[in-house]
C-alpha cells in the first residue's frame, strides 16, 4: 500500500482562496485535500503549517481541517511598526522555513510517506522538491490558481511530479458537486477567469497579478536561491553581485 502525507502552507491557501473569492473551496479545503490524497494511497499524516498571525477567514476552514484529522503546527510571526501610523502589524513569519525543514527532516525517518502532497503555490518549495527527488520519494503539488508559481509548475514537470490547481480538483470533486459552477476546463493549467482583486477588493488584471505574484515569490531577494533558479541557475552564482548589477541596469 502506498502511504501519503499531506503538508499544507496554511496562510498561502487562506490568502489565495480568499482573494480569488473561492469561499466554498476555502471552507472545504481539508476535505478536498484528503479526498485527493486518498486516491493516491493511505494517508498516514496530515499537517497544516501556520503562524501566530494566521487569519481564519471562516471558522469552517479550521473545523474542516480538524474533522479530516489535520494537525496544526504553529510557528513564530514577527511584528513591525508602521512608520506612518506607529501601529504594530505582523510581517514576516517562520511558516515557510518550518514547513521546509519538516519535509526534509521527514525524509530521514523510516516511516516517511511514499508520496508527499505539498499544498502551496510558493516558488521556494522547489528546494524541498530537490531533496524529495534525491531521496527517491514522490511528491505532488496542489496550489491555488492565482498564486501557483509558473517556475514551480515547470519544476514538477521536470521531475514527473503531479502539479494541480486546487480549484480544478474542487470542480471534479464529489464533495463539491452542486456547490460550484463549472467555469473551468479540466485541462486548464492557468486559471484566468477567476476573480482577482487587490488588497482593497478592486478588480485586478490577471497578467498584472501574475507579475506581482512571481515578484513576491522571489521577494526580489538575490540571497534567495529561488531568485536565481528562476533565472536558470541551480544555486546562487559566484559572480552574483556583478550579475545583479547588470540586471538592474538593464
Amino acid at each position: 500500500m502506498t502511504t501519503v502525507g499531506i503538508y499544507v502552507d496554511g496562510p498561502n491557501m487562506e490568502r489565495g482562496l480568499y482573494t480569488s473569492g473561492d469561499y466554498a473551496v476555502l471552507e472545504r479545503v481539508g476535505s478536498l485535500l484528503m479526498e485527493h490524497a486518498q486516491m493516491i494511497g493511505e494517508v498516514t499524516e496530515a499537517k497544516v503549517f501556520l503562524d501566530e498571525a494566521t487569519m481564519w477567514r471562516s471558522s469552517k476552514t479550521r473545523e474542516d481541517y480538524e474533522l479530516n484529522g489535520f494537525y496544526f503546527q504553529e510557528s513564530k510571526s514577527f511584528k513591525r511598526v508602521d512608520n506612518k501610523t506607529g501601529a504594530f502589524s505582523f510581517g514576516k513569519s517562520l511558516t515557510d522555513p518550518s514547513m521546509h525543514c519538516a519535509l526534509v527532516d521527514r525524509l530521514h525517518d523510516p516511516d516517511c510517506p511514499d508520496v508527499m502532497v505539498l499544498v502551496t503555490g510558493d516558488k521556494d518549495i522547489t528546494i524541498a522538491l530537490d531533496y524529495i527527488h534525491d531521496h527517491e520519494k514522490r511528491a505532488e503539488v496542489v496550489g491555488e490558481a492565482n498564486s501557483l508559481s509558473a517556475f514551480l509548475v515547470s519544476k514538477c514537470e521536470s521531475f514527473g511530479y503531479g502539479c494541480h490547481v486546487l480549484q480544478l480538483l474542487a470542480r471534479g470533486s464529489k464533495l463539491m458537486q452542486g456547490q460550484l459552477a463549472p467555469r473551468l476546463k479540466a485541462d486548464t493549467k492557468v486559471c484566468t477567469d477567476l476573480r482577482v482583486t487587490d488588497e482593497s477588493g478592486k478588480p485586478m488584471s490577471i497578467h498584472k497579478y501574475m507579475e506581482y505574484r512571481n515578484d513576491r515569490s522571489n521577494q526580489k531577494n538575490p540571497n534567495n536561491i529561488a531568485f536565481w533558479r528562476s533565472r536558470g541557475f541551480r544555486e546562487r552564482p559566484p559572480d552574483w553581485e556583478e550579475r545583479l548589477k547588470h540586471e538592474r541596469k538593464s
